[in-house]
């Protein structure tokens, strides 16, 4: 009879919580964008001198990871991990069609003979490398998103 006593007070305890807890979804009609470019354009904000942007998933390691379409993520690293590494000397980068796990090494930058390597901040397929970079390390600095 306890036992029965017990159960009953918790599950009126739940339906108590239920009905208090309770919120109502508004539900509103899908927005159309007309001229909708498909690649989001990233824009900094700056942050004790720190330059971040809301539209990007940040990870730990100090890289970035933007959803441009529901089976394409651009990687980066941020700011701050820029501005750490300076100047650099030679960015090494993954080669297209490898598999990258995240918390998987992905980015290795060296700056006199000092090799710095940032992960991965999601799992996946490389289709495309930034070409610009390798070239020109000194976009590393400038605009590392």
């Amino acid at each position: 009879m306890t036992v029965v006593l017990v159960v009953l007070t918790l599950a009126i305890f739940i339906l108590i919580d239920y009905a208090w807890s309770r919120k109502r979804v508004m539900v509103t009609e899908p927005k159309t964008f007309d001229n909708c470019n498909p690649i989001p354009k990233v824009q900094p904000e700056c942050v004790s001198g720190i330059r971040l942007t809301g539209s990007i998933r940040y990870h730990p390691g100090h890289t970035w990871a933007l959803r441009e379409s529901p089976t394409l993520v651009r990687v980066g690293i941020d700011d701050l991990a820029a501005r750490m590494i300076g100047r650099a000397d030679s960015i090494l980068l993954p080669k297209r069609g490898q598999w990258i796990r995240q918390g998987q090494k992905i980015f290795s930058v060296f700056r006199d003979g000092i090799k710095t390597e940032l992960v991965s901040p999601i799992e996946g397929e490389v289709s495309s490398i930034n070409e610009a970079v390798v070239k020109a390390h000194t976009l590393l600095n400038s605009d590392p998103y």
